[in-house]
């Protein structure tokens, strides 16, 4: 684990995790907690970190998610119920008791979110697209060469018509058009808002994660995993899978039933 801030911030997070009256930790979960797959239905936890999580849900820490996926597909990829799961970077939301709700997206919005799906498919570029509640991505990551130029030739004409209330924006992997009323940061403030007290962590991989890390307070840590470093806003960089498992063990270290 590197530390990208101050020297000491890990420390000093792991300390005040130790005395704090509640705990929060939020996860990602493509290229954080699993894998880049060819096929995403086939993306699953890396080995280790389920009992690990597990456990931190054990010692009363409270866990949740925020994903580019839709809750419908996170959701079956996951062994916890009782979870807040935030989709499609924000729009979506499974709360605990199981009960979804969606931000309210600007007609224009969903207007030109359709024009742009139907532009795809008529350039034969739907096996490409994932389209979700406000958002579409579309996919290059393992997918031929000739895939991404096509995308990319495809984008100035769409982008230079947009509204003011959808932007487009790379990813690790693909471009997406996203409605701007949502994101992970505006997701992360829900969880900080239920939980004023907590220690919170946040982990991300992707540049979409940098809104989380910019809505994380000033005693959050953020967390970037990924192999390789690149700018970012998060203070501590971890490599997975085997740094990714020593920050969750070190999360469990710090129960306050174990250092009392």
């Amino acid at each position: 684990m590197q530390e990208l801030t101050s020297a000491g911030s890990l420390d000093d997070f792991l300390g005040r995790l130790a005395r704090a009256p509640e705990r929060l930790l939020v996860l990602d979960y493509d290229g954080t907690l699993a894998p880049f797959t060819p096929e995403r239905d086939r993306a699953v936890l890396y080995a280790g970190v389920a009992p690990l999580v597990e456990a931190i849900i054990a010692s009363g820490t409270v866990v949740a998610f925020i994903t580019g996926r839709s809750v419908a597909t996170l959701s079956p990829r996951l062994p916890w119920t009782d979870i807040d799961i935030f989709g499609a970077h924000g729009c979506e939301h499974r709360d605990r008791q199981g009960r979804h709700h969606r931000v309210l997206l600007p007609a224009d919005a969903l207007l030109a979110l359709e024009r742009i799906e139907q532009e795809m498919r008529n350039r034969g570029l739907g096996l490409a697209m994932e389209c979700k509640y406000g958002t579409i991505a579309l996919h290059w990551r393992h997918a031929p060469d000739t895939l991404r130029t096509d995308i990319q030739q495809a984008l100035p004409a769409i982008l230079s018509a947009l509204p003011a209330s959808v932007f487009g924006a790379p990813f690790d992997g693909g471009f997406e058009f996203r409605a701007r009323a949502a994101n992970k940061g505006t997701a992360l403030k829900i969880l900080l808002d239920r939980h004023p007290q907590a220690a919170v962590a946040y982990l991300g991989d992707d540049l979409t994660d940098e809104d989380a890390f910019a809505a994380l307070p000033a005693h959050g840590l953020g967390v970037l995993v990924r192999p390789a470093l690149r700018p970012t806003r998060a203070s501590v960089w971890v490599r997975p899978p085997a740094e990714l498992l020593d920050f969750l063990s070190a999360w469990i270290a710090k129960d306050p039933a174990r250092t009392s």
